[in-house]
């Protein structure tokens, strides 16, 4: 089996791959590092033979996933990191590997899908847009709170609690009860934010590009754009190009 770890700032989600067809075999995610132990084995996975992971957390963090894999698996794991240039992508930022890495891959796997002008957004527990040209120049990119982050401030200073169902419901843009309200009001906040990353894609990439989406919020950001493709996966497409596994004969 192949081992694919996308750890993020809340949570690890993992996906288990056949090594030799590449085909999907199961998936999860789980809050931490110890829990991930008993889901690949609920899934059967009996043996690693590559592990590749984009891990946006410290070294000890880093240190303590590889050690668990290495300790039960016997398979190092290999870390993608953010470099200059990568399947026909420059990296926009004056030190690459200052870029995050989670974005990078989300980044190289949308301009390899799409091959032309391209806005990628990952709407994960940060908003983060990213502009590529025709040409696979990044251009930089923009970071914005997202939903929970703009909920927690908000209730950091008040005894408001909101569930992240409710802040991606269609609530409309009135709200009937001090909850609604203040949903609505999140969500016209980033809808805004969003609205405006077009009309900047537009003025930096001129009127032909593509907008491409991943992470967990995708689908409630997808309302507010005409014509955006959806892809929960890309950013482990991106790390199946940056970290390929080679069968040994």
């Amino acid at each position: 089996m192949i081992l694919e770890i996308d750890y993020g700032s809340t949570r690890l989600k993992w996906r288990l791959l056949e090594a030799s067809s590449a085909r999907l075999v199961a998936e999860g995610a789980v809050s931490t590092v110890q829990a991930l132990l008993p889901q690949l084995r609920a899934a059967g996975c009996l043996s690693i033979v590559y592990c590749r992971a984009c891990s946006v957390r410290n070294a000890e963090d880093n240190k303590q996933l590889s050690c668990l894999l290495e300790k039960h698996y016997g398979v190092v794991t290999q870390y993608a990191q953010s470099v200059k240039q990568l399947a026909g992508v420059t990296n926009g930022y004056l030190q690459a590997e200052k870029l995050g890495v989670d974005r990078w891959l989300a980044i190289i796997a949308g301009y390899t899908q799409l091959k032309h002008a391209c806005v990628v957004i990952d709407c994960g527990t940060a908003i983060t847009v990213d502009y590529v040209a025709a040409d696979g120049q990044h251009l930089g990119g923009c970071i914005a709170p997202g939903l929970n982050i703009l909920a927690r401030a908000l209730s950091s200073g008040t005894q408001l609690q909101l569930e992240h169902e409710l802040l991606t419901a269609a609530v409309g843009k009135l709200g009937t009860s001090t909850q609604i309200a203040v949903a609505a009001g999140i969500q016209a906040m980033l809808r805004g934010f969003i609205q405006e990353q077009i009309d900047t894609a537009k003025d930096v990439l001129g009127p032909m590009f593509s907008v491409i989406c991943t992470g967990g919020d995708s689908l409630w950001v997808c309302d507010a754009i005409d014509n955006m493709v959806i892809d929960k996966d890309l950013v482990f497409t991106g790390l199946a190009i940056a970290c390929p596994y080679g069968a040994k004969e």
